[in-house]
């Protein structure tokens, strides 16, 4: 349960062997390969080898596979068998021999296929963009339908009259009219359906006269119109958008049933799309890698344990393949593989969301992260009710639907499944079912009875209790974490950091504890004198070595006196673990609140017990789920914050090994 060692394997191979190796290492998928003129600089550039792939080439070949994603995602929506809710959030697996997979491919012109789909595709966006806009023309043209004057006329107006098209604010409208039969000889003016706020309007007027119309406007909040340029009247135009909206319907619906009988491809697209990705993944691999005109030249990473699988493989080749495996140097980037017992690797995901351990340097902090997690998730949630519901809806979406999982989504639905084991364990123990709703019903108390048999304590009556325990869990946690930080450095050769910091706040922490646990009563005092001196020494040890590195003789006491009060960071972390008390009361106080509300409307005759359901199963719902958030943040805030700064950096790049990656098809050998 650790980091895997790696190894870096050096292959110089003959040409006629390539497709060969490549196609083996493809289907091994032990091998991340290293960009060779990064790692050997200079030295490639001196043997005058060149890349053995076309970028060109694998950027068309990049750009059909995005075309070809977008045919089958628009084939998929226009698919009439339509899917369930599973089956479209996790998509439907084509399951293929792997002796069909290429004949399936050279029996479909493709190229042809996706260039006529995408044909259609844009048709209908182009059609659905026209549509839209002669929607909106028409919308616009509505409230002008009364309006009998030709539209063109706003536009070119004719030689002896013009014409303007707006609105003025209600209030001033009046003044408008006013200023406007005096300063001008001859006009009509049409009013408009209008807002409240704006009077809308056609004002017809001599063209001569434009400029004192331009110098009555300019006093008013005037907002121009622009109509559609069309000709004719508004209600001829409105028939003529009719028409075309009309047609363009026609021409969908001819577009859409065209589209029916592509659908008929759509297995066989997404066989293509899968087939050309390997294809495509080869490729790219191969600009890795270099070559002569005899030769090519590629180097990667393996997994030790893999070793074996890459000899057994080059065994083959022996007589035209030469390879070495070397161990890691110090300053190589080397990718991480972090492997656990199945209980503990869904926990995984918490060490990958916040970084891998650095080759290495890092421990793997996932099996101590493991136990934590699980308690605090089940004390921050802390109703057995809500334990049970998660563990079954999850346990039956893995059953059920598990192997159409990725790999990360169904380890964190097994990270989710332990959560909801650990709510029953912890909600059972404070006698936590929906906060105490099986008591209120009658013919449910014998079960409420019987459950509360395994109960411990109640948080609601005795918050101390809870309290307790989880400041007991973050001092645990804590000292774990520096005690994980004392190993780390021993495994590096750093003895004296560890003895002298890790160590050395480990006594006098232990000491403050001690002394902390007389005072209270809770030990002998007759131990009273023991638990001074330790405490003493300890501060006295921690103001000798934490100033070491400084050359000065008083700069180094200052700052070893300095560094006691690093002992508050140490209690404000362990203060940190108090929200775990927080949300458990939380959760409870909300499903008390849900359980009020539902025995209040009860007693509302005939419709009561159905709006009491409702209440019931929708405010759990609720509850549930903002608390299985909050107990999931707020636990793994405690890994991150108060743990992981104790010993953890973080920053390892994953493992990517060259493997066969589908997305639709499930190829069997």
């Amino acid at each position: 349960m650790a980091v895997n060692e790696m190894l870096k394997l050096r292959v110089i191979s003959h040409k006629s062997v390539k497709e060969e190796i490549v196609d083996a290492l493809l289907r091994l998928g032990v091998i991340e390969f290293v960009s060779l003129p990064s790692a050997l600089g200079d030295k490639i550039q001196a043997l005058g080898v060149i890349r053995e792939e076309d970028g060109r080439a694998l950027s068309e070949m990049e750009s059909f596979l995005n075309d070809l994603r977008i045919a089958i995602e628009f084939l998929d929506n226009a698919n009439e068998d339509r899917r369930g809710l599973f089956d479209s959030l996790l998509g439907r697996k084509i399951y293929i021999q792997s002796s069909e997979f290429e004949d399936r491919v050279k029996k479909l012109d493709y190229k042809r296929v996706v260039e006529e789909i995408r044909g259609v595709e844009r048709k209908l966006t182009e059609l659905r963009n026209k549509r839209a806009q002669l929607s909106s023309e028409r919308k616009l043209l509505e409230d002008w339908k009364d309006l009998n004057i030709p539209l063109e006329f706003f536009e070119e107006g004719t030689l002896v009259t013009a014409g303007l098209l707006g609105s003025i604010k209600t209030e001033e409208f009046d003044k408008f009219l006013r200023e406007v039969e005096e300063k001008l000889s001859l006009w009509e003016l049409y009013t408009l359906p209008s807002s409240p706020q704006f009077k809308t309007f056609a004002l017809v007027y001599l063209r001569e006269e434009h400029e004192n119309l331009q110098d009555i406007i300019k006093n008013y909040s005037f907002n121009a119109v622009v109509l559609p340029k069309r000709r004719g009247t508004v209600r001829r135009v409105l028939e003529e958008l009719d028409r075309e909206i009309k047609e363009l319907d026609k021409e969908r619906e001819l577009l859409v049933s065209k589209v029916k009988e592509y659908v008929s491809f759509l297995d066989d697209l997404k066989i293509v799309y899968d087939y050309l990705l390997i294809a495509f993944t080869k490729q790219k691999a191969s600009m890795d890698f270099l070559s002569t005109s005899k030769v090519f030249v590629f180097e990667g990473w393996v997994r030790k344990k893999d070793r074996a699988k890459v000899e057994s493989l080059f065994k083959r080749y022996s007589a035209v393949v030469a390879y070495s495996f070397e161990e890691p140097s110090i300053d190589e980037e080397v990718p991480v593989v972090i492997e656990n017992h199945p209980l503990i690797r869904p926990f995984e995901v918490l060490t990958a969301l916040y970084g891998l351990p650095q080759y290495g340097k890092d421990i793997d902090p996932t099996p101590y992260v493991a136990p934590f997690f699980f308690v605090f998730f089940g004390l921050c949630l802390s109703d057995a009710g809500y334990g049970v519901i998660m563990t079954f809806l999850i346990g039956w979406l893995l059953l059920k639907h598990g192997s159409r999982l990725s790999f990360s989504v169904k380890r964190f639905m097994m990270l989710l499944l332990l959560g909801g084991i650990s709510t029953i364990l912890f909600g059972a123990l404070q006698g936590a079912w929906f906060d105490g709703l099986f008591a209120q019903v009658s013919w449910l108390k014998g079960l409420d009875i019987a459950l509360n048999r395994i109960k411990i304590m109640d948080p609601l009556e005795d918050p101390m209790k809870l309290l307790v325990i989880a400041l007991a869990l973050g001092i645990v946690h804590v000292f774990l974490g520096l005690i994980l930080k004392a190993y780390v450095n021993v495994r590096q050769g750093n003895i004296k950091d560890a003895l002298f910091d890790q160590i050395g706040w480990l006594w006098f922490l232990t000491s403050l504890l001690f002394l902390g646990s007389v005072r209270a009563g809770w030990v002998s005092s007759s131990l009273a004198g023991l638990s001074k001196a330790m405490a003493i020494g300890g501060a006295l040890f921690l103001i000798l070595t934490q100033g070491r590195g400084e050359r000065n003789i008083l700069k180094k006491a200052i700052k070893g006196v300095i560094s006691l009060y690093d002992v508050m960071g140490y209690l404000s972390d362990v203060l940190s673990y108090s929200r775990i008390l927080a949300l458990g009361l939380g959760t409870t106080v909300i499903a008390m609140i849900v359980n009020l509300l539902a025995s209040m409307v009860l007693k509302v005759p005939v419709i009561g017990i159905v709006i009491a359901l409702l209440i019931l199963i929708v405010g759990h719902t609720l509850s549930l789920l903002v608390n299985a958030l909050g107990a999931f943040v707020h636990s793994t805030r405690l890994q991150y914050v108060e743990f992981f700064s104790k010993f953890y950096s973080g920053g390892g790049k994953a493992f990517e090994p060259f493997t066969i990656k589908t997305r639709f098809t499930e190829i069997k050998e």
